[in-house]
């Protein structure tokens, strides 16, 4: 099974201990670990023009008992899709595990189905970083200031 650069949607299972570093940037480590592993490319967590990589973080993700998980990944969003859209993306399930050191990603295709019914309430790529792309995008279009840097979104009052 595949995942080329187009956009899709992942689960990954794991325990939240296997995953190094700082228990609050579990989600980036992981997203690298498997665009790295699997797409053979850089997870895009930062916010671009051309697109970005996107994590529904789940509860516990920073427990330090060894409790397992799903992370939702969005990858390679360039825009807003509606929820009807979002099903028809590819979906994909993998149980991730570490031995010495080195990640395993192990695809779960029975899986898929189950995963996109319970990922449907989430908002592909994320309902801030979805604002935020908006107003980057604006922000390029209009050679302006966007809301986002005059302080305005994070205050939450409109222009």
């Amino acid at each position: 099974m595949a995942i080329s650069d187009t956009s899709c949607r992942v689960a990954i299972y794991v325990k939240v201990t296997n995953i190094e570093g700082n228990p609050l940037s579990r989600h980036v480590t992981l997203g690298q670990a498997f665009c790295s592993s699997v797409l053979s490319r850089d997870f895009r967590n930062q916010i671009q023009p051309d697109g970005y990589d996107a994590c529904h973080i789940p509860a516990n993700f920073d427990s330090d008992k060894g409790v397992s998980v799903y992370f939702l990944f969005d990858i390679g969003v360039k825009g807003l899709l509606p929820e009807d859209d979002l099903l028809s993306i590819p979906h994909f399930v993998y149980l991730a595990s570490r031995a010495q050191g080195d990640w395993n990603f192990i695809p779960r295709p029975r899986a898929i189905e189950k995963a996109k019914q319970r990922a449907r309430k989430y908002p592909w790529g994320g309902k801030v970083e979805q604002e935020m792309f908006a107003e980057l995008l604006n922000q390029g279009v209009s050679g302006g200031i966007s809301r986002l840097h005059s302080g305005q979104f994070v205050s939450g009052s409109s222009s």
